[in-house]
């Protein structure tokens, strides 16, 4: 049986976000906050069949700390271009979420946002896989408050990073990994918490409900992605040919004007007539 890719939303949840079973979410939050948290509750969230119209939905985990401190996992494959103020506008309402006018806004809890994400966030700038956010004063970078913290932990920059099997986060995302080599699965299945993980996976791959869940919601991340490099490839067909159509005019020819572009003279005459008609 083939291992499933734990990078999907729907299994990711599953598999972290049982609230009769914190411990694995405990393993995963104390390697990626660097913190030692005992016991957290995981809120409970229906995981429905998904609806054709909710079939790209969020499939979050939420949980709470005994402090009080809360906070929101993601798994995000897809780059739709707005991650960023995504982020915050889920962090702002999992931040005032069961706080009721009237009362002190001392009791306002530390929250935390990580999302898991399967592409390069360019808006980061930066080269770890790991980034953490905070607010800060824009010339001193005095932290203002430990009330917000987002975390970005991009796959693509991790791969290009020399493992280090004695560092908690490193074994925990080469097991997040699907195409992680068996020996290298071997050594990271040596931490008690993961090996507990790779079992539970081993279960849930064996329910058939779990399954078509499973490929359920990775065939709407496929469509999905499809319909994303439609519209990007549109949107470069159109710049292309808004510059040719702009060329035209002042006396190239359309022979000189499609070397310009990846198209043949046919491809470009045929596509600017089309968008004349």
């Amino acid at each position: 049986m083939n291992r499933l890719n734990l990078l999907n939303d729907f299994l990711f949840k599953k598999l972290f976000g049982d609230e009769n079973d914190n411990e694995l979410l405990i393993g995963l939050l104390n390697a990626i906050l660097k913190k030692e948290i005992v016991n957290l509750t995981i809120e409970s969230e229906k995981l429905d069949r998904f609806k054709e119209e909710e079939k790209l939905g969020i499939l979050n985990i939420k949980a709470k700390m005994a402090d009080g401190e809360k906070v929101n996992i993601e798994v995000q494959l897809l780059n739709q271009k707005n991650m960023i103020p995504r982020t915050l506008f889920y962090w702002s309402k999992l931040f005032v979420e069961d706080f009721e006018s009237g009362r002190n806004y001392k009791e306002l809890k530390k929250t935390v946002t990580i999302n898991i994400l399967g592409f390069k966030l360019e808006e980061l700038r930066s080269e770890s896989f790991h980034s953490i956010y905070k607010l800060g004063e824009a010339q001193t970078n005095n932290n203002l408050t430990d009330l917000l913290e987002i975390h970005f932990i991009e796959f693509p920059k991790f791969e290009d990073v020399m493992y280090d099997l004695n560092n908690p986060l490193h074994c925990w995302l080469l097991f997040l990994k699907d195409d992680v080599p068996d020996y290298i699965l071997r050594e990271v299945l040596r931490m008690d918490v993961i090996s507990k993980a790779e079992e539970k996976l081993t279960m849930l791959s064996a329910d058939p409900e779990t399954r078509r869940e499973y490929e359920r919601r990775a065939k709407a991340l496929s469509d999905e992605r499809s319909r994303l490099e439609d519209a990007r490839e549109s949107g470069i067909e159109k710049g292309i040919l808004s510059v040719v159509k702009g060329l035209l005019p002042k006396g190239m020819p359309l022979n000189e004007a499609a070397k310009l572009t990846p198209y043949t003279v046919e491809e470009l005459s045929r596509m600017l007539e089309e968008i004349e008609e």
